[in-house]
């Protein structure tokens, strides 16, 4: 594991952003590892502008490490883990991926607007711009049919 914890740099920490708060799992010559709520932290000890104790009250949870805070530098290159729960199928466990907007969204957006303004409808979702379209039907032996929708966008 580690032994004692050191400034690892010299630097202006006041003009960098806020610490990244966690438990320290690991450190080595070259790397330190950060457990965090939703993952690692795998950091170049090159990287590390700061790194000391926090107050063990201060430490929520109950993790293995020590409670620390690390001041990285910017433009700094960095690994992100996180434990997933694996549930066997007939397929190799995946990660989805993060798909980017389909083609033509944006062009479909800015005319929906238009539209809107046309209407007199608030573009804003949520915000005095649902719409409700009601249909109601009525055959010859007096049944009354309806049907009511109501949208946000």
């Amino acid at each position: 594991m580690t032994g004692a914890l050191h400034h690892l740099a010299s630097a202006h920490i006041d003009a960098t952003a806020p610490p990244l708060s966690g438990y320290l799992i690991a450190s080595t010559d070259r790397h330190i590892s950060v457990r965090v709520t939703d993952g690692t932290w795998t950091l170049n000890r090159a990287d590390v502008l700061d790194l000391t104790e926090r107050e063990v009250a201060a430490a929520q949870g109950i993790c293995e490490g020590r409670p620390v805070f690390v001041r990285v530098r910017n433009g700094a290159t960095a690994d992100f883990t996180q434990r997933r729960r694996i549930e066997l199928t007939e397929r190799p466990p995946t990660i989805p991926q993060d798909y980017s907007p389909a083609r033509g969204d944006d062009e479909l957006a800015a005319l929906t607007e238009v539209w809107a303004r046309g209407l007199e409808l608030t573009p804003n979702p949520g915000v005095a711009g649902a719409t409700m379209t009601c249909v109601q039907t009525r055959s010859l032996r007096g049944s009354d049919d309806g049907i009511a929708a109501d949208s946000l966008d």
